[in-house]
């Protein structure tokens, strides 16, 4: 398959390849197919069953709210993903 790009989504590609989050037009768009996929897919269960599991969160009680030490650790979790990706796709 061929395809034409506009120039802003032209420009959306290049600006993720320039940042050094991806190495290749190509890798920009696997990753948003990947995210495309991700955003499409459906629960797989009975209605009932996804209801069951909805009502299950709202009961769960009410929502603690995260401190300091939750966004340290998600913080050092994402730093983590990055140089790992970073890592694996050098930059040319």
């Amino acid at each position: 398959m061929s395809m034409q790009l506009t120039p802003d989504q032209e420009r959306r590609v290049q600006s993720f390849v320039d940042s050094g989050l991806y190495t290749s037009a190509q890798d920009v768009v696997d990753a948003a197919l990947a995210a495309v996929e991700q955003a499409t897919r459906t629960f797989e269960g009975t209605r009932e069953e996804l209801e069951e599991l909805l009502l299950d969160g709202l009961d769960s009680g009410e929502p603690i709210a995260a401190d300091e030490t939750f966004w340290n650790r998600l913080r050092a979790e994402t730093d983590r993903m990055v140089a790992e990706h970073q890592v694996r796709k050098p930059r040319p």
